[in-house]
């Protein structure tokens, strides 16, 4: 049973007392936190590429706009140890970045060529996966060579996502769920064995593979979710959502229960509760945007869910779907939204170029 939160008028009351607002030409169309710094990853469709840390007070403008031989951004990521900074975009080129020295070093990497629209890096590990076309390129990035391609079965990638243990990566298409296990650190020339076919009958346009709990939920086309736990039969589909399926979330929320959020259209579902019987979980839809939902993420116990919309306005959420918070980017449309390793601080980017850092602690120390 879905139930109907109250549609509540936007506030300033709530956890964010202030903000710290930069900007980059064009859309930002990738935006990542470091996983144990205060350091943020911004880069956009006009081909700029930034770092920014919060700590240091620096910006480090790791590739400018519209710059001699390069293109857009598709998809952007830290490797999970923070090492490393990935992103790639029309270009077919990796921007390849170490970061475990005083300044960010770039190391280059061969182009594979053709559009580079999606990025992975395996949890734990030393693997990136990067989807051009119906192929997977992977970077090992001790070895700092290209692995032999994947070739997808289904068609044209359109989702990537690692396993928990980091052995297996699962990439959406056309024609279903693509599977293929990897060695944990392979050797250059290894080969990967055939995929597993998971069936799902609509196109996969989302794919996450969540820790906590350990399953692989899609979001299909035709507006159905399929969740998967041992990659047997699903153990849950979910159809009529409310559109278009945007963006997936699996996280454990604030109060300790699980939560799996969806973003259909103008409205985002957060189904959450305890056990493997989803049918048994609270499901509550969160009416509030008035265009489509870009992005979500869960949240600390002050906004444990967070959606944000080209309607230009981020809502934070309580967990019972009660609105906490409405914030703004100087009215631009939102294309994406990330918490902070920590969760102390949220950040959003802009389809004009703008983006905001949102710290919940309005004492924190943070470059102006």
């Amino acid at each position: 049973m879905v139930e109907l939160s109250k549609p509540a008028p936007p506030t300033a009351q709530g956890p964010v007392k202030k903000q710290l607002r930069g900007r980059v030409q064009g859309c930002v169309t990738g935006l990542a936190w470091a996983p144990q710094a205060a350091q943020l990853a911004i880069a956009s469709a006009a081909g700029e590429f930034i770092l920014v840390d919060f700590t240091a007070g620096v910006d480090w403008p790791l590739q400018e706009a519209n710059a001699a031989g390069s293109k857009g951004f598709d998809a952007l990521g830290f490797s999970s140890c923070g090492r490393w900074l990935a992103a790639a975009g029309e270009g077919g080129v990796l921007s390849l970045w170490r970061l475990d020295g005083d300044v960010p070093q770039q190391l280059i990497a061969p182009a594979v060529g053709g559009w580079i629209d999606q990025l992975a890096w395996q949890p734990d590990g030393r693997l990136l996966a990067v989807a051009r076309g119906d192929e997977i390129w992977i970077w090992h990035s001790e070895d700092q060579v290209w692995l032999p391609p994947l070739s997808s079965p289904g068609g044209a990638v359109m989702a990537l996502s690692w396993s928990p243990a980091g052995d297996q990566l699962a990439a959406g298409t056309g024609q279903g769920v693509w599977i293929w296990r990897l060695p944990l650190t392979p050797a250059p020339t290894h080969r990967a064995m055939e995929p597993l076919h998971l069936e799902t009958g609509s196109a996969v346009l989302q794919l996450v593979w969540g820790s906590d709990p350990p399953w692989l939920v899609a979001g299909l086309l035709d507006r159905r979710l399929v969740l998967w736990r041992g990659l047997q039969q699903p153990m849950l589909g979910v159809g009529d959502l409310p559109g278009k399926i945007h963006a997936l979330a699996l996280s454990r929320l604030a109060s300790g229960q699980q939560g799996l959020l969806v973003a259909a259209a103008e409205a985002a579902v957060v189904w959450s509760g305890q056990g493997g019987d989803l049918e048994a979980w609270n499901a509550v839809l969160l009416p509030f945007h008035l265009d489509r939902i870009s992005a979500l993420a869960c949240g600390p116990a002050q906004a444990p869910i967070v959606t944000a919309s080209r309607d230009g306005t981020a809502a934070l959420w309580s967990e019972a779907g009660s609105l906490l918070q409405v914030l703004e980017l100087n009215g631009q449309a939102l294309s994406s939204v990330a918490w902070r390793a920590d969760r102390k601080a949220l950040a959003a980017g802009g389809e004009e170029g703008g983006w905001v850092m949102w710290p919940l602690d309005p004492d924190e120390g943070a470059r102006a």
